[in-house]
């Protein structure tokens, strides 16, 4: 459980609750489908958002809330997220819909999880769902777990390095021929006369 109950560098998207669009590091729309899931990356913490601030306090364990640095910071969490179009990404949010759409895609990928050692889930974003809290509107990102993968190279890429292409399959070996064997020689040709001789 990560217990997200609360009512660093690089490329980044974030889930406009109130827009109920994606957006990436550069401000600008991106359609976000499938991606997959690093599960080893998810972190929690306190996490402070204001204009020109972002501040993050992770928690020592996963999912047990380390102690509040102050009344701004919500609790929140951190995932690696890749696909071919956007590259290797942070998803790291703390409002109450976002927290509540994550917490339910980690917990069905997190139950599956032991059933595929060494794989990666994929996700599905399937739209969000509007919900009302108190006097403020908010929406949940919904995704639906699709299948599991072995691992991208991609996700333990260096994120300095821009080329995130998967590389491609080393060739097979050729074939090892064995040098043909060296045909005897032919038997001197001895007439008829000399073999009864």
């Amino acid at each position: 459980m990560l217990n997200l109950s609360n009512g660093n560098g690089g490329a980044y998207i974030r889930f406009g609750a109130h827009t109920m669009a994606w957006e990436d590091s550069d401000k600008k729309a991106i359609t976000i489908d499938t991606m997959v899931m690093d599960l080893d990356s998810v972190r929690t913490g306190w996490l402070l958002l204001a204009v020109g601030q972002r501040d993050w306090v992770e928690d020592a364990t996963v999912g047990v809330k380390g102690k509040q640095p102050a009344p701004e910071y919500k609790y929140g969490f951190s995932v690696k997220l890749f696909s071919k179009p956007l590259g290797v990404v942070e998803w790291c949010a703390n409002g109450v819909g976002v927290t509540k759409g994550f917490q339910a895609i980690f917990n069905a990928c997190d139950k599956a999880a032991d059933a595929n050692p060494g794989k990666v889930p994929v996700i599905k974003y399937e739209g969000a769902t509007p919900l009302k809290i108190g006097k403020g509107n908010t929406a949940i990102p919904n995704f639906t777990l699709k299948n599991w993968i072995n691992r991208p190279a991609a996700l333990d890429a260096d994120p300095a390095d821009a080329d995130f292409d998967e590389p491609a399959p080393a060739p097979a070996p050729a074939p090892v021929r064995q040098a043909a064997k060296p045909k005897p020689a032919p038997a001197p040709v001895q007439d008829d006369e000399e073999m009864f001789n």
